[in-house]
């Protein structure tokens, strides 16, 4: 786990400026405290820090081939190492260090840019092929890790973080109108938007190759998911547990200590359990509870899932008191606006952690390809509904249910009950402001200038592959590839690293993601449960105890504290003069917002935590420096 930046001259060879290419490492210090590097070639310079966690003396980067032709630098692990270099091994290619870095390395060498075709891990790679003046961008599969980059026509910069490529004082600081809508209908941005006018994110599975004609986006990887129908329960929960344990087991792979984030739920209870069978220490585990007052604390099944599985345990608690430092710290980690409220106590979990082990293995990722939030009871039953109710009596239904964030979650679920278009029924199900919403809230100049950005075309991106397939099978593709990668993946990266830990997603693994994404639907959703051959196969590692607790996510009380301790400092922030919000934002809309929360009218939860996210954002990078450390 790493921090990569860099700069290519592709239409001009000057040579790059190695100082800000130094500043663009040293930016991304707390990604990679333990090692840095550097490579300055013909028109390109590649900036390196280093969190050393396998082959600790021989991993230095950037890394080169025997005869210094193709220079690699990799953000990320490749669990995969240990096969490819047989394999290359057997083609004649030699290695000189124990490093997973170098089996992209010789591993470009053989197969060029089909490299990426063959690793199955989570990175964010750079490839400098000196004989092509070529250089190759890359993210892995499932987007766990993120990597950005700036291109003006004559030379591009790259980076694992923005705040790299904002070094360059050349690189203007400009609010995306495009992407603030965006923005304010999802919560967060998909790839390949950011709120930064002149800076992208790579997306998930794809590949930038950039050489003196300019730069080519390429999609590398293509899996597209086909329905087996011959399959049985059984078979299906059989080979899933053989895939979830031999991810367990490439993942833990480390030369440091490795622990767990275990909350009280399934997901991260199977990861751990098998992270036990596997390692020949004890596992340490750790959880954030918010106090015994809170109904979602999960501190207490935490610590039974812990005991049974035999963990040596440490968990804390966070109160509303440090909220507005915590989530003004974790939005500057994260560089870009996100809904999540969980946020500032991920931030302080990771850290809490760090101080004990350098990496953790979560339970991150399997509601979105196994069905399990309730959204998607929605969308696999909802024809049924459409056609005995309708969505107008749903929405008289609503009209008489008290305010919480249960009766805002089934407002949303209305929202789309009577819509037909596939594509336009998933945006319902996830939006936090409308199309309506939005053009009440922005000003008028901003609602004219982004009157034809089409918030659908994210989601359309990704679901033009699985036209052919169920609508409920559709939306988990898509979520695992739009809001999973750039939302929960995102900060749980951007924070983790914040804190000097790397954190690894085995029920993400490529293998389990291309395996689970061929199971019928009826195998991920039966009845009102979801994750079925998941929780079938969880049996093998836990009791029904563990494996039948009510879901409740990485839930924070922030709904009550908005509307009590936090109240002042929302409408403080939100409303001051000078505020970012107010500057682009009607604020009558903005009043409204917050007395209905306040007044327990509506459950605003998601509009706030959007707004409040988007003003912090501003203020730490639109009016302060870039190298001025908030947290």
């Amino acid at each position: 786990m790493c921090g990569i930046a860099g700069i290519y001259n592709y239409a001009t060879r000057e040579p790059a400026d190695a100082h800000i290419v130094g500043q663009m490492a040293t930016s991304m210090t707390h990604r990679g405290p333990d090692d840095s590097g550097t490579y300055f070639g013909d028109g390109i310079g590649f900036g390196f820090r280093r969190l050393s966690i396998i082959d600790i003396e021989g991993g230095h980067q950037p890394m080169a081939n025997a005869n210094e032709s193709t220079w690699v630098m990799l953000n990320g692990e490749i669990y995969n190492y240990k096969e490819l270099r047989t394999q290359l091994t057997s083609h004649g290619h030699r290695f000189r260090t124990a490093s997973d870095t170098e089996a992209v390395v010789e591993g470009y060498d053989r197969w060029g840019n089909q490299v990426t075709n063959h690793l199955n891990g989570m990175f964010g790679l750079a490839v400098w092929d000196n004989s092509k003046r070529q250089l190759l961008l890359a993210r892995d599969h499932m987007g766990i890790k993120p990597l950005y980059f700036h291109d003006d026509g004559r030379r591009i910069l790259f980076g694992s973080e923005m705040r790299s490529i904002l070094q360059d004082p050349s690189v203007a600081r400009e609010v995306d109108p495009a992407a603030l809508r965006i923005f304010l209908t999802y919560g967060y941005l998909p790839s390949p938007h950011t709120l930064f006018k002149n800076i992208q994110k790579l997306a998930p599975g794809h590949r930038l190759i950039v050489n003196e004609s300019g730069a080519r986006l390429e999609r590398y990887w293509n899996a597209i998911p086909h329905i087996d129908r011959t399959i049985d329960i059984e078979s299906a929960t059989e080979r899933y547990t053989e895939l979830v344990n031999q991810a367990v087991s490439r993942q833990m792979v480390s030369d440091v200590p490795v622990g767990s984030l275990l909350s009280g739920g399934v997901d991260s209870g199977m990861v751990t359990a098998s992270m036990m069978r596997t390692s020949p220490e004890s596992v340490q585990s750790f959880t954030v509870g918010f106090g015994k007052d809170f109904i979602w604390d999960e501190v207490d099944d935490a610590a039974e899932t812990a005991r049974l599985l035999g963990t040596e345990h440490r968990s804390f608690d966070i109160d509303a008191s440090g909220f507005a430092d915590f989530f003004q710290a974790s939005t500057w980690h994260l560089e870009e606006p996100v809904l999540s409220e969980s946020t500032f106590a991920y931030h302080e979990l990771t850290k809490f952690a760090a101080r004990h082990v350098s990496v953790v293995l979560t339970g991150q990722g399997a509601d979105e390809p196994w069905a399990g939030y309730a959204r998607y009871l929605g969308e696999r039953y909802g024809k049924s509904v459409r056609s005995l109710v309708g969505s107008s009596a749903a929405h008289n239904v609503m009209g008489h249910l008290p305010s919480n964030l249960y009766t805002e979650r089934l407002r949303r679920a209305t929202d789309s009950l009577g819509e037909h278009n596939d594509l336009q029924r998933f945006v319902n199900i996830h939006q936090v402001f409308g199309s309506n919403d939005v053009n009440d809230l922005v000003h008028r100049d901003l609602r004219d200038e982004t009157r034809d950005v089409d918030p659908l075309e994210p989601m359309r991106y990704w679901q033009r592959d699985v036209t052919h397939l169920d609508g409920l099978s559709q939306l988990l593709y898509i979520d695992s590839r739009m809001s999973l990668p750039d939302d929960l993946l995102l900060y749980g990266d951007k924070l983790a690293m914040a804190n000097s830990l790397e954190t690894r997603v085995p029920l993400l693994d490529k293998e389990v993601m291309e395996f689970v994404e061929t199971l019928p639907p009826s195998f991920k959703l039966r009845g009102r449960s979801g994750k079925h051959v998941h929780k079938l196969a969880a049996k093998n590692w836990l009791p029904d105890q563990v494996i039948n607790r009510r879901k409740r996510g990485f839930a924070t009380p922030v709904d009550a504290w908005f509307q009590g301790e936090l109240d002042t400092f929302l409408h403080d922030t939100m409303l001051a003069a000078d505020s970012a919000c107010g500057d682009h934002f009607e604020r009558t809309e903005l009043d409204q917002i917050l007395a209905e929360h306040k007044n327990g009218v509506r459950n605003n939860r998601r509009k706030l935590t959007t707004l409040l996210s988007f003003e912090l954002w501003h203020r730490q990078f639109m009016r302060n420096s870039v190298s001025e450390v908030v947290a």
